[in-house]
This record gives structure tokens, sequence and C-alpha cells, in this order.
């Protein structure tokens, strides 16, 4: 991650964007965007299926628990990987677009 970081600086300096506008990225805390993207998406598909089940077969005593388990655990696993996302970089601010010029007729 330390390497992601540094291209992300490297690419920040050749564009002449100042070096204060770089997320505050610490690697032993965040993980690249891609990632947390790809891990929430799993996570996601897990804790559906998991209330689905849950929803499907709750008042089976067998299983409630176990599915309430799965469920309970991907939400903090979801809960985990957002909170492990690089903070989100300021996007400049555009000015209201100005009309086209009038073509005289």
């Amino acid at each position: 991650m330390e390497n992601i970081y540094k291209k992300m600086a490297e690419t920040a300096a050749s564009s002449g964007r100042p070096h204060d506008a770089l997320p505050n990225f610490d690697p032993s805390r965040h993980m690249p965007a891609a990632v947390a993207h790809e891990l929430n998406n799993i996570i996601a598909i897990i804790r559906g299926y998991a209330d689905r089940l849950l929803s499907k077969h709750g008042q089976n005593p067998a299983l409630e628990p176990h599915l309430k388990l799965i469920s309970d655990s991907a939400r903090r696993a979801g809960l985990i990987v957002r909170e492990a996302m690089p903070p989100a970089e300021p996007r400049p601010v555009n000015p209201s677009p100005t009309p086209p010029p009038q073509v005289p007729t």
C-alpha cells in the first residue's frame, strides 16, 4: 500500500497539485479504495443471503442463531471496510458554467 501512496504523491506532484491537497492516507490504517469497494461487494452479498435465509427460515431454531451470527458479522465487516477506506479527495469547486455567446442572426 505504501507504493500506491507514493505513486499518488508522484502523480499529484507531476500534475502541479500541491502536496497538501493529497488525502491523508495512512497505509497502516487504510486500504486502497478499489480493494475496499470489492470487499464491500462480497460482504454485501454474504449479508444479503444471510438476511434472506433468515427471513425464510428464521423460525427454525437450529438455523436462526447461525444466520443471525453471519448477518451481524457481515454488517460489522462492512463497517470495518468503510472505516479502512482512505479519506475522500477534496473535489474542486466548479464555478457555474457561463452560457455560450449569442450569435446574432
